[in-house]
């Protein structure tokens, strides 16, 4: 298993949302690029990061992604607001190494599943879960597409992995929820990345327990419920 460290933006800031809320947001003092140093000084091979600016349709961090990328050597997972196949391309370009996907995976189904290996091989579908639905556009709506529909479609694709994010948890600190995890996993064999609600580092060990491939971690970072020593320790 792995612990993806997650560095959120709005306006060129390093952030956490509650729920997804932009009017529920924390505002932290370090840069991104600060941040990312950190995270690969320590040893974290790989960091999540989210451009929430995109996401919520308000503008684009690009600058600050490149940016990121400039200054680390580490593997980054990027996501937020991409939603064609073009604006995949562009971020591979730019170096990014796995390229998440979520509005655009659940509303153009058909067209993803089209994608060549090479771009299916980066792609991590996200399935953010919000009152048993999946949820889409910056976790704003949500979608009536049956959740085992779309992780059936996929799953006869080489996608790189599916991200689940409990959209009840995000932020909260109140702990991951196992079950609607456990759900998902009994669907598929591709990798799984889970997120939404870690508290402490005995989520981080049912994660492990559990099987779960990969476990991104933000809040809990930034309010110093888990130490950066302790959480590296879990990487395989």
């Amino acid at each position: 298993m792995n612990v993806f460290p997650a560095i959120d933006i709005i306006e060129g800031k390093c952030v956490r949302l509650t729920k997804g809320l932009e009017d529920q947001k924390t505002i932290y003092q370090k840069s991104p690029v600060e941040m990312a140093k950190v995270y690969e000084e320590i040893g974290f091979k790989t960091i999540h990061v989210v451009d929430l600016d995109a996401t919520l349709g308000k503008g684009n961090n690009n600058k600050v992604l490149n940016d990121i990328r400039e200054s680390v050597d580490i593997k980054i997972e990027v996501a937020g607001g991409i939603r064609s196949q073009k604006a995949i391309e562009e971020k591979l370009k730019e170096g990014f190494d796995i390229i998440v996907i979520g509005t655009f995976a659940v509303k153009n189904i058909n067209e993803v599943l089209q994608f060549d290996d090479v771009i299916l091989n980066k792609l991590s579908i996200a399935l953010d879960i919000k009152d048993n639905q999946i949820a889409s556009h910056g976790w704003q709506q949500t979608n009536t597409t049956s959740l085992n529909d779309i992780i059936d479609q996929y799953n006869k694709k080489n996608i790189h992995s599916f991200f689940v994010t409990d959209v009840a948890n995000d932020g909260m600190l109140s702990g991951l929820n196992m079950h609607t995890f456990q759900n998902i996993k009994k669907l598929t064999n591709k990798p799984i990345t889970i997120g939404g609600g870690v508290k402490d580092i005995l989520d981080i060990e049912l994660s492990k327990e559990n099987g779960f491939d990969n476990v991104v971690v933000g809040k809990a970072i930034y309010e110093n419920k888990i130490s950066l020593e302790s959480l590296i320790k879990f990487n395989a």
